[in-house]
């Protein structure tokens, strides 16, 4: 086991690598878990204290607090009462919050792991009367159609199917393994979004993609994306493996009606 001191050393080092980009939190969040899946932090190793830590990151603890709340939630480390913040077994499933929009990519990232991307089908098209409506565009509308499985370590984990007006997206070729960071690059990176949950069982083609029996338990999310003006940037259908994701929501109790 790691002594806290030279632990929090090696968390400042790779926080302040050039590597590391985004809020110092999720910096610090991202440094901890790329460790824990390299090997380098053990399963039941301590983590400095909130206090610790943010002494030699010379940041606020609630920066801390919000790194650690982040690595919980993404289930590499767990709180023991009285006890401390431990590097916990690592899971199976992937947990993502409900309340933060970001691409797979970057989630995948955020978690220490690999994201993986295999185009399924790139085109430029008019969309279908679903497509057309969830953007909110006429069927006479372009649209970049892009299909893609997606893989965290080398294992399939979803198959999404985007749909974004050719207005915001028209060099469909330079669309990278991020479709939210092209859409940022070109100045439209969506703010907010409305999605759907629903339990569905996986259909015989998906089923071959994801790598599990036709039928099995699947997680449908459909999603639109909206820039800061209101506009739809993005309508995508997607498919989740339901033995490899969770999706949890933080609760809180609102004034009364």
């Amino acid at each position: 086991m790691t002594d806290s001191n030279s632990l929090s050393i090696s968390i400042r080092a790779a926080v302040t690598s050039p590597e590391q980009t985004g809020p110092i939190y999720r910096r610090i969040a991202q440094s901890i878990a790329k460790m824990i899946t390299a090997s380098e932090l053990p399963v039941n190793q301590v983590l400095p204290t909130e206090r610790d830590l943010a002494e030699a990151l010379n940041v606020g603890r609630v920066t801390v607090r919000n790194a650690y709340k982040e690595l919980i939630s993404s289930g590499f480390v767990e709180q023991r009462q009285g006890s401390g913040t431990f590097v916990a077994e690592r899971p199976g499933r992937i947990t993502q919050p409900l309340w933060r929009l970001s691409s797979f990519s970057e989630d995948m990232r955020s978690r220490g792991r690999v994201p993986g991307s295999r185009v399924l089908q790139k085109v430029m098209a008019y969309p279908s009367p679903e497509e057309a409506f969830g953007l909110g565009i006429g069927l006479d509308t372009r649209i970049l159609r892009l299909h893609r499985l997606r893989s965290a370590d080398g294992k399939p984990l979803a198959i999404e199917r985007a749909a974004v007006p050719a207005t915001y997206i028209d060099e469909f070729q330079l669309v990278d393994d991020s479709l939210y960071r092209s859409l940022e690059l070109r100045g439209f990176r969506p703010v907010h979004a409305l999605q759907r949950l629903s339990s569905v069982p996986a259909d015989a083609a998906s089923a071959v993609w994801l790598e599990i029996e036709a039928g099995s338990p699947a997680l449908q999310i459909i999603r639109t994306s909206r820039l800061a003006d209101g506009r739809a940037v993005e309508y995508t259908h997607s498919l989740y493996r339901g033995d490899a994701y969770d999706f949890v929501a933080e609760l809180k109790n609102g004034a009364p009606f």
